[in-house]
């Protein structure tokens, strides 16, 4: 009798032992899938916040300021033709330059702000996106803010092209939720200016882009 009552006994500890175990492995698995999520919305909803205040802050700040004519020098003959169109180099620096403060400071602004995931967001029902405990995400600044200037041609109807002038702004910036953090990158393109140039194109033309890696070179120090 006394060596059925431990069997039973010993029995009765392990299934508790077991049912511990489980219990402590799915609160992992919850956990680790409820961290993964978390980070997945703070990602998006950070990277959306990011683009925003960029494109805001150079559309503002410098987009507003710019024409075509400022950028680029346009060369024609004696008819009249455009023979050479080149980038003003100088004053694309300066744009370059001004874009590199402007989009820190904006993401710096945005780093002092902080948004809240509601848990219900998890659940992916719109019914119940807006409910439950609030998590805290904070955005922080990370890398240095690389700015180029693009452009390219596109046909824009009989003998015409239009010539567009754009900057792209790459930064990084971490969100950060309690106990987790990640590292997201920020991708904005930006119209600067352009131009519809009638008639055929110049044989002759400065590429922007091979200007690049001398541009690059301010807004990385």
């Amino acid at each position: 009798m006394t060596a059925i009552y431990y069997f039973r006994k010993n029995v009765f500890i392990t299934g508790i032992l077991v049912a511990i175990a489980l219990l402590i492995l799915l609160i992992i698995f919850v956990d680790a899938k409820l961290k993964s999520s978390i980070l997945e919305i703070a990602r998006s909803k950070a990277q959306i916040s990011g683009m925003e205040a960029i494109n805001r802050v150079i559309n503002d700040k410098i987009v507003s300021k710019i024409e075509y004519k400022d950028i680029v020098y346009v060369h024609k003959d004696n008819d009249g033709r455009i023979v050479l169109i080149q980038p003003n180099t100088i004053k694309l620096n300066q744009i370059m330059a001004n874009t590199v403060i402007e989009v820190t400071g904006s993401l710096d602004r945005m780093s002092a702000d902080s948004f809240y995931i509601p848990l219900g967001q998890l659940t992916g029902s719109n019914i119940l996106a807006g409910y439950g405990p609030r998590i805290k995400v904070k955005t922080i600044p990370v890398g240095q803010v690389k700015v180029d200037v693009l452009d390219k041609f596109d046909q824009a109807g009989i003998n015409q092209t239009r010539h567009l002038i754009y900057l792209r702004v790459n930064s990084k910036i971490k969100v950060a939720v309690p106990f987790m953090d990640k590292e997201v990158k920020v991708i904005s393109t930006i119209p600067l200016a352009e131009t519809i140039i009638v008639g055929e194109v110049p044989h002759t033309y400065v590429n922007f882009n091979g200007t690049k890696e001398f541009l690059n070179s301010l807004a990385q120090e």
